[in-house]
Parts: structure tokens; C-alpha cells; sequence
């Protein structure tokens, strides 16, 4: 039986162009996990990379470039704002205006030294993103390393609450890990537009969950299959039929028992994990479906939006955690 994700915010009917773009950094792949925020945020001029090309997104995003993302992303004026009062700080600096415009804004810890090139934290970028875009917890959402007491708890808990992070899978948020580029790039992404907010889908027959953007919920349609050999299947295909006539297969997740696991030797499959009795295997798209009917449909947005969703596809379930 096929079914289709259920729309639960209206917005994200709606899929910026800016998502099925190329973020034209050496060192963002078409596959990379967080390239579609990279390049939602190059696009909007919000962070920019080396001058050698690369974005280098593994690397700790330093306090004085999460400010300078920070004050790009809400648009500050940089002009006529006091001293931030950092001793370490010149005017000479490029971020000086952006470290002025953000402590006079109130986004962050007043200090005598800033130490610009220290890797921000997860604790403090949580309390200059709930700050600055004015995030409060409603559900108190915790962490099993953040006391209710701990002064970052109610950042913390406001970023959990709007979908900005979900922590770690060890129900961890480790408050005092640095941030790399990448990360504080989804967060900025996430915060500014909804459609990078995940949702759970939940397979609870199954036995697995995954996490997707939220465009993917009226992007994406699935379908169960279950064989006679006790093989549980799940089918991913893109909702779009415009150019094709049919809507392309994305990819598969199969569940096979361990007593039926010779039977499929040799299957182009790749193992995701073992869990009790059962194998999680991912099967691929393998052929472009968009190059044979016409090479120059490769150009559309269609099938850019078609790769893009196929990635973070890829991604997911190559992260697929089982539930039972």
C-alpha cells in the first residue's frame, strides 16, 4: 500500500530553488549531510568560504565567524553600534563590526576577552541562536547532561522544543563540545527556514526510524512490501511526476533475517546495521532516471530536487535507528 507523508506545516509545501542549487565549495560534495543548508545560507549571503575555494565544514566554527553568521543572518545594522569591549578584538579585525553590533544586541556573554579564534561551544551558539531569534522552551525539554539548574538550560531547551537540534542519540547534548562550520550552519538553516527542520518517521511495524527534513513530507511517498521469505521492504520514491510520467524510485531499506541472509549473497545491497535476528540493508537508485529520456532534464529543477532528496535520503538511512 502506498502512502504519503501527511503535510503538517503548510510552508513546507513550498522548496526554495536556493535547496536544489550546487553550494560551489571544493569541499561540499553533492552528498555531503549538510550541503543543503550550506547552500541555502551561501545563497543568502550569510556565510562565505575561503579563498581557496573550500567551506572547510569539519573545521571548529570559531566565535568571531559565528558572530559575523549571526549578524549576517539577522540582517544587523553594523553601523554607529558601541565598542563591544573586547580587548582582543581590533578594529582592525573584519568581524569587529559584527562582534559590536551582536554584544550590543545582547546575544552574548559580556567579557574582557573574547578569544576570537576559540571554537564556539554548543551551549553558548544555543543561547545566541534562542537570544536572538527570541526562542523560549515550552515543553522544558532535557538533556541528560544539562541540570535543570545549569545557566544554558533554557536555551538549550528552547532550540530542543523548536526542532533546532535533537541532541545526541545517548540523550546527551554536550553543552561544552565545539561546534564545526558545518553544524552551526544547520542550526542557522533550521532557525531561518522550516523546511530544514526535521520530522521522525516513525516505521513502527518496521521497527525503525529515520530523520528527514521537513520538505521531504510532501516530496517523498513510500511503499511497504513484505515476501513470502519474511523480507520487509520499504520503497522511497520522489512525488513528482511532471517530466518522467512516473514517479522515480529513490531507494529501499530491506530487512532480512538472519535465516534467509545466503538467499540474498551477492544482492547489490549495503549493510547499514545488524539489530537482533535482522539484517538493514540499503538498496540504491543505481541509473539517473532523468539521463535517458532527455540529458537536458538533468538541468531542471525537477531533477535537481530529485538529487537533493535522494542525498538526504541516503543519509538517513545510512543513519536509520531501529526502535525495538
Amino acid at each position: 500500500m502506498k502512502v504519503f507523508f501527511s503535510m503538517i506545516i503548510a510552508c513546507c509545501l513550498f522548496f526554495t530553488s536556493a535547496i536544489a542549487a550546487s553550494a560551489a565549495f571544493r569541499d561540499v560534495g553533492d552528498t555531503y549531510w549538510a550541503r543543503d543548508e550550506i547552500t541555502y545560507l551561501t545563497d543568502k549571503k550569510i556565510i562565505n568560504g575561503f579563498i581557496d575555494g573550500s567551506f572547510r565544514p569539519q573545521a571548529p566554527v570559531t566565535r568571531i565567524q559565528a558572530m559575523i553568521m549571526m549578524a549576517n543572518a539577522l540582517n544587523l545594522d553594523l553601523s554607529n553600534r558601541p565598542a563591544p569591549g573586547f580587548k582582543d578584538v581590533s578594529v582592525m579585525n573584519s568581524g569587529y563590526k559584527h562582534a559590536a553590533a551582536i554584544m550590543d544586541e545582547g546575544l552574548f556573554p559580556k567579557s574582557t576577552y573574547l578569544n576570537p579564534n576559540e571554537p564556539m561551544t554548543r551551549q553558548l551558539a544555543a543561547r545566541m541562536i534562542a537570544s536572538a531569534f527570541k526562542l523560549r522552551a515550552a515543553n522544558n525539554t532535557s538533556f541528560k547532561d544539562v541540570p535543570s539548574d545549569y545557566w544554558a538550560k533554557p536555551y538549550i531547551s528552547a532550540l530542543a522544543d523548536h526542532n533546532i537540534t535533537i541532541g545526541y542519540p545517548d540523550g546527551t547534548f554536550r553543552p561544552y563540545t565545539t561546534l564545526t562550520r558545518a553544524q552551526f550552519s544547520v542550526f542557522l538553516a533550521k532557525v531561518l527556514n522550516e523546511d530544514f527542520k526535521t520530522f521522525t518517521f516513525n516505521h513502527s511495524s518496521f521497527n525503525y526510524q529515520l530523520e528527514l527534513p521537513n520538505y521531504m513530507k510532501t516530496e517523498m511517498m513510500f511503499e511497504d512490501e513484505i515476501g513470502e521469505d519474511g523480507v520487509r521492504s520499504t520503497h522511497f520514491y520522489y512525488n513528482n511526476t511532471k517530466h518522467l510520467g512516473y514517479k522515480p524510485y529513490l531507494a529501499s531499506v530491506h530487512i532480512i533475517p538472519t535465516s534467509k541472509l545466503g538467499y540474498y549473497e551477492g544482492a547489490p545491497f549495503d549493510l547499514i546495521k545488524k539489530h537482533n535476528h535482522y539484517y538493514y540493508y540499503y538498496q540504491s537508485v543505481g541509473e539517473h532516471p532523468y539521463m535517458h529520456p532527455n540529458p537536458n532534464l538533468l538541468k531542471t529543477n525537477e531533477a535537481k530536487m530529485f538529487e537533493s532528496i535522494q542525498y538526504r535520503l541516503t543519509n538517513a538511512l545510512y543513519n536509520l535507528k531501529t526502535i525495538k
